[in-house]
């Protein structure tokens, strides 16, 4: 028992690291890269994410999830699933090997003809993986993962930013998804004793057991992957090149903030309070807790974000990215939202009640793409869809959340009004400080980002806002 403890803090412990250490080096190298490059390089990316997304939801086909769940598995079993996805990715391929100049012709942007033939390559190198992953998961070995995972991304890096810096453009990011791949995939079939074995048909058979399991989540994921990646379908062909790597990267920095918290204050909270079932008082309080704690991290972060937005723009990513501006501040809004909802999502699951997820999903994608049909005049006209779905989800899910939570709108905009008043003062003073002072962007950014922290934590200590000793020791847990 107490080896299983040790191993499995061991692997949550490695897990965080390849998390953490994945979003850092991913930050790092898309910084540089943008600097380096132009919004229509990112335009090109962009405009094969959502090919890309799909691709994988289907080679993937929930193996991961069916195999990894499944108690014993035979090396005939992996070796089917490994034959099924080889040629499942092969056959994709090249279906989007022919499809690349439809693809090119449709967004009317001829480079993408070769871009896509390289970069969809991905998806025969990424099949290759998935078994060894399975096992490796199974075995709670995450070091092994970790190691091949940021040892793909340190890689890439390098090679990522060498083509950037000596004029490869668009073909840098290109070069950046294969070469993870790649190195990715020669370090995990090397720390995988698995390979191979020699089967017969009949073996196939735990194919069929696998859709079974995940055939409601392949829809799922499928129409989740085209939701995610919609606005860019949509932006594609109807505006510039460099529209679309605007958007594309107010998109990437946009969620930074809150997936950060999602994933820490929100994934922390799941476990506490499963532990809690039966002891209504208590969960109550905690959720409370949970829900003011998510307020008082990310209205400060994404209002401060607003405000300092544009130094940001001027020191970090450098002027050739001003229009991304206007973009990048209504996504925030928006995004302002998506803790909570994934909170509640969370307290679904908690109280044995997913199928409201998928209500909520479902009613969410359905009004972002109803609101694209409507709202499609400009770019803008399209984020402030983003914005509607993002609050409807909201509200939807307290709604639909009241029937098992007992906890209201007015109970929500109670826990959540002090926090928010607070960042709209830190935000205001913070957003005229470089009109104040006038000096260089950077260091304005340095003050602003400084006083930020000073006047919001000033606030909650004049009105003795006890939060942040309760952050402190739930990070801690």
């Amino acid at each position: 028992m107490n080896d299983l403890k040790q191993q499995t803090t061991q692997s949550i412990i490695w897990n965080f690291m390849d998390k953490v250490g994945y979003q850092v080096i991913a930050l790092l190298v898309g910084i540089f890269t943008v600097r380096l490059l132009t919004p229509e390089d990112f335009g090109y990316i962009g405009a094969l994410a959502v090919f890309t997304a799909l691709s994988t939801v289907f080679v993937e086909s929930g193996f991961t999830a069916a195999l990894v769940r499944r108690k014993n598995n035979t090396d005939k079993e992996y070796t089917a699933a490994f034959i099924f996805n080889v040629i499942l990715s092969i056959v994709l391929y090249i279906i989007l090997f022919v499809s690349a100049q439809a693809i090119a012709d449709y967004y009317k942007m001829p480079p993408l003809t070769d871009l896509a033939k390289v970069i969809f390559l991905a998806l025969i190198l990424n099949s290759l993986t998935i078994v060894q992953n399975i096992i490796l998961t199974k075995k709670l070995e995450f070091r092994k993962l970790t190691i091949a995972n940021l040892s793909g991304m340190c890689a890439s890096a390098v090679i990522t930013l060498w083509m950037a810096a000596t004029g490869w453009g668009y073909w840098a990011i290109a070069a950046q998804q294969i070469s993870q791949v790649v190195v990715k995939a020669i370090l995990l079939w090397i720390f995988s004793p698995w390979r191979p074995v020699r089967i017969q048909w009949s073996d196939f058979k735990i194919i069929r057991e696998i859709f079974s399991f995940s055939f409601l989540l392949i829809i799922s994921s499928t129409i989740s992957s085209i939701m995610r990646y919609i606005y860019n379908v949509f932006i594609g062909p109807r505006y510039t090149t460099d529209d679309l790597g605007y958007y594309s990267q107010a998109n990437k920095f946009h969620q930074i903030p809150y997936n950060v918290i999602s994933s820490s204050i929100v994934g922390v909270a799941y476990p506490v309070l499963t532990s809690l079932n039966g002891s209504d008082e208590r969960q109550r309080l905690y959720m409370h807790k949970i829900m003011r704690m998510i307020a008082f991290t990310i209205f400060p972060v994404m209002i401060g974000f607003i405000a300092i937005s544009e130094n940001f723009v001027h020191v970090v990513l450098t002027d050739k990215w001003l229009p991304i501006l206007p973009y990048f501040r209504i996504m925030i809004i928006g995004g302002m939202f998506i803790p909570f909802i994934n909170y509640y999502v969370n307290l679904f699951n908690v109280f044995g009640k997913p199928n409201l997820y998928f209500i909520t999903e479902f009613s969410r994608n359905a009004l972002i793409f109803i609101l694209l049909l409507v709202l499609n005049d400009t770019i803008m006209h399209i984020l402030y869809g983003y914005i509607i779905a993002c609050v409807s989800a909201l509200l939807l899910t307290i709604i639909l959340g009241k029937i098992y939570i007992k906890y209201n709108i007015i109970d929500f905009i109670l826990q959540i009004l002090p926090s928010f008043a607070m960042a709209i003062v830190m935000g205001v003073v913070v957003w005229y400080i470089p009109e104040w002072l006038e000096l260089q962007y950077w260091l304005e950014l340095i003050i602003q980002i400084a006083a930020g922290a000073v006047i919001y934590l000033g606030i909650a200590s004049i009105f003795k806002i006890e939060l942040i000793n309760d952050l402190i020791k739930l990070i801690k847990k």
